[in-house]
């Protein structure tokens, strides 16, 4: 018998005593319409993680961060970069956290289209983000398996693909601010920057890292002997040779093997250590002259986060009369 105090509670309905035409439908949540929705949802969500978008206007907030557009035409004055009859193809590494970040690889673009009207790859490093408001002329856009691997891609997917005979590497934070000049473009190999070995390189992973490649032996070896000099590359951003990316490969395999264990930033700036390592190792580089522009740290404001957009960056070299091909922003992602 129930207590006075619990009279007006409610009852749980037993619904073996209410005749079976009168029962409710049980629907289960699995088939309920809204999960099924919900759940729908999640799963395109997820394909399109990494579409390329075309909207008609930016996500962005325009009074406070107006958004680069990307340039739906070749600049008249552009030509295409051939040299020795070699062929050449520009490769943007980027990676987009916020929306802020998206006038960056956009400003990399239209600097090169400028200039050039050479093929352009754009590799998508495991971006949250990767929104446009335009068109791309003859580029295609790569998005990575690999996330985090960062530097090596381009290496990686050019190894893969060997869209031209040369390759320049950017940075999606670098942009054109002239045309090469051909002593630029002599060798098969020059680093945009260098920077020199220093007491934080990081020996052990170094050494851990040349182990996991094939007939690295030698170069870990060299390693210890006081005499051997090497500069790292900065970035490792170069221009290079498709022959000389085969040949590191298939001699030490160095983009399929430590494609798989670079994830973070230690990783990749190993990363560029390794790859001058070996260069200057092989002979293929020395310490006359590897890079192009020079010592990194003799950048103008190098490393401040002032310096955070392609035309803060073009007057500090103005003032500074520092003669590059490529601007260089950082914005501490």
């Amino acid at each position: 018998m129930s207590s006075w105090a619990n009279r007006n509670i409610p009852r749980k309905r037993n619904l073996s005593n209410i005749p079976e035409a009168f029962r409710p439908t049980i629907v289960p949540r699995v088939a309920h319409p809204f999960v099924i929705q919900s759940e729908t949802f999640q799963q395109e969500k997820q394909e399109k993680k990494n579409e390329v978008i075309y909207p008609t206007e930016s996500i962005a907030d325009r009074r406070i961060y107006p958004m680069k557009k990307i340039e739906s035409f070749v600049v008249s004055s552009a030509i295409e970069l051939r040299r020795n009859d070699q062929s050449y193809v520009f490769v943007i590494l980027r990676h987009i956290g916020t929306t802020r970040d998206n006038d960056l690889w956009i400003s990399s673009y239209n600097s090169i289209r400028k200039f050039y009207t050479n093929k352009i790859i754009i590799i998508d490093d495991n971006s949250s983000i990767n929104t446009v408001n335009g068109k791309l002329i003859n580029t295609e856009v790569i998005h990575s398996e690999w996330n985090g691997a960062g530097e090596i891609l381009p290496y990686y997917y050019y190894f893969k693909h060997g869209w031209a005979d040369r390759m320049i590497f950017l940075h999606d934070s670098m942009f054109l601010h002239r045309r090469f000049t051909e002593d630029e473009l002599d060798g098969i190999v020059q680093f945009h920057w260098f920077f020199e070995k220093t007491k934080d390189s990081n020996e052990h992973k170094i050494l851990t890292y040349l182990s996991i490649l094939s007939n690295s032996e030698e170069v870990m070896a060299s390693l210890t002997d006081p005499s051997f000099i090497w500069k790292g590359c900065f970035g490792a951003t170069s221009i290079i040779d498709l022959d000389l990316v085969r040949m590191l490969e298939n001699k030490y395999n160095l983009f399929t093997k430590l494609v798989a264990s670079i994830r973070n930033r230690k990783d990749r700036e190993t990363f560029e250590r390794i790859f001058g390592i070996i260069l200057f190792h092989e002979g293929i580089v020395d310490d006359t002259r590897c890079s192009n522009f020079g010592d990194i740290l003799r950048y103008p404001k190098a490393f401040e986060s002032d310096n955070t957009n392609m035309e803060t960056a073009a007057h500090i070299l103005s003032q500074k009369q520092y003669d590059t091909a490529i601007i260089k922003v950082w914005r501490g992602r």
